[in-house]
């Protein structure tokens, strides 16, 4: 089975359940398997999988097919301009969040310093993210699941922004 067999064959389950961009989801999930980008798959659509990678992708694709989103299989979403660790248990970051980003910056771009509290944080994606942007910011996040606190903490380490918030439950 090569690259390109396997994600025709992933796009036919997942199109049989009706999943609204099947090879898209399919080259996500075989890239995540495979440790590489996207575009590694594009480049080498020929080349084999190995039984136990094939093997790790249809159960993905399995688990797609009954609904499961691609962020909680892979275990990450893009949101903003980082990649952010995504558990079952928190909410998604969407692209449509990125608004609230958007007018934050705007809000604050003549600040050179401001606290920031973001109530209910998730995964850390919006706080983050204007941390991310504003060097001179700092922040606090809060939320009632201790699983987002640690996720969120994840994160912030992941950005190297564990100076300038802390998470409280």
């Amino acid at each position: 089975m090569n690259i390109y067999n396997a994600i025709k064959k992933g796009s036919k389950i997942l199109k049989k359940k009706n999943i609204k961009f099947p090879d898209l989801d399919c080259e996500i999930l075989l890239a995540s398997v495979l440790k590489k980008q996207r575009k590694y798959l594009i480049l080498n659509l020929d080349k084999p999988l190995n039984k136990k990678n094939f093997e790790i992708y249809i159960d993905l694709i399995n688990q797609r097919s009954n609904g499961k989103p691609v962020a909680y299989l892979t275990k990450k979403k893009d949101f903003w301009n980082s990649e952010f660790i995504i558990e079952e248990g928190t909410l998604i970051p969407r692209p449509d969040t990125e608004v609230l980003i958007e007018a934050t910056l705007e809000l604050f771009k003549k600040k050179d310093y401001a606290n920031v509290l973001d109530v209910g944080v998730g995964s850390g994606c919006i706080i983050l993210s204007i941390l991310k942007e504003k060097r001179c910011f700092y922040g606090k996040g809060v939320d009632i699941s201790s699983k987002s606190i640690s996720l969120s903490e994840l994160n912030a380490k992941k950005l190297s922004l564990e100076n300038r918030v802390k998470f409280i439950k």
